[in-house]
């Protein structure tokens, strides 16, 4: 934990405080029921009571207040399992509390930081308690029913705390995931995340015959775009393009940006002379996109495509298809669609 910004320790300790004071508050219940049947001095009252209401806030703010947040509450864990041993003792290894109050002082180090500070933790309870061998281990009717609400509660907070903290990583790992197959600019899928729909698509025909074509849409002369306009009208460009791409595609269709200034679009369940038709209305579509006076901000596009057939050996090749037809649409003049060669479709 200590390699943790400091903002996350002190979160960790603010949500440790707040299980500790729960904790105490449960646990002093059994071990002053205990006090009182062994008719404890009034200083032990005093420090039970202090023990319970004033330790959690006290070592919150030494925790908070010290430049290692998550060093200074490991050594507060310490203390609390040190105080667990020396009420243990004083209840004279009261059979029912001082099992519950080991337990519960366990659970928590186990659910804050595992064996290694678990262990450590039990050895400290431990020598505190075998200070003290005065043995009177039988429970009354009232010690055990005052440890009802330790074994109950306390466990319950533990477990909630568990749940809410997995389904905090459970929703962190899905936006990484998310984030990990999105393209930062335009919002759109990456390259990964176009290709592993390509890869979907390609098990899919192989194992029902469903087709499915591959567009890849390139930004005319984007180079100098960037020269004459700057980065920034470049970086409109991109996206003005992609959002053009995502608006007249479907919802069931993947778009991403495979690099630079060249998109993709995996469409499926597509295939026909329709896949040249829906090329041609991408060109016009992006091509129409520039409002009055700003045709730098979106230039025009050219576009190879490629449907999948039986001669494709993967994705890769798949893809490399459409970028051929790409390459024959910049040859012919830039501004058109073309048709993958080795499907024998005369360019659009």
């Amino acid at each position: 934990m200590d390699s943790l910004p400091i903002d996350h320790q002190r979160r960790i300790v603010t949500h440790v405080a707040g299980m500790r004071a729960l904790g105490l508050l449960l646990g002093m219940l059994p071990v002053l029921v205990v006090l009182g049947e062994l008719e404890a001095p009034a200083i032990m009252w005093a420090l039970a009571l202090g023990n319970g209401l004033v330790w959690p806030w006290v070592a919150r703010q030494i925790a908070l207040s010290h430049p290692q947040p998550g060093a200074m509450e490991r050594r507060n864990l310490y203390v609390d399992s040190a105080m667990g041993g020396v009420w243990i003792a004083l209840m004279q290894f009261n059979v029912v509390p001082s099992v519950a109050l080991a337990s519960m002082l366990v659970m928590d180090k186990l659910a804050f930081g595992g064996l290694r500070l678990a262990l450590p933790s039990v050895a400290t309870l431990l020598i505190a308690a075998l200070n003290d061998f005065a043995m009177a281990p039988q429970s009354s009717t009232a010690a055990a029913l005052a440890t009802v609400p330790l074994l109950l509660v306390y466990p319950s907070a533990i477990a909630y705390s568990a749940y809410v903290l997995s389904q905090r990583v459970r929703r962190k790992s899905a936006a990484l995931e998310a984030l990990s197959r999105t393209d930062p600019l335009t919002g759109l899928a990456n390259r990964r995340a176009v290709m592993a729909a390509a890869e979907h698509e390609l098990r899919r025909f192989r194992r029902s015959g469903h087709r499915a074509s591959l567009l890849v849409v390139d930004i005319d002369r984007f180079r100098q775009l960037n020269e004459q306009y700057g980065a920034a009208a470049g970086d409109a460009a991109l996206r003005a393009v992609g959002a053009t791409l995502k608006a007249t595609l479907r919802d069931i269709d993947t778009v991403g940006r495979l690099e630079a200034d060249t998109f993709a679009a995996v469409l499926t369940d597509a295939s026909g002379p329709g896949v040249g038709e829906l090329a041609e209305r991408l060109r016009h579509a992006v091509a129409a996109a520039a409002p009055a006076g700003e045709a730098a901000a979106c230039p025009t596009v050219s576009i190879g495509y490629a449907q999948l057939h039986v001669g494709l050996r993967d994705s890769a090749q798949w893809l490399a298809a459409a970028e051929a037809a790409l390459r024959a649409a910049k040859t012919a003049g830039r501004n058109r669609s073309v048709s993958a060669p080795a499907l024998g479709v005369q360019p659009v």
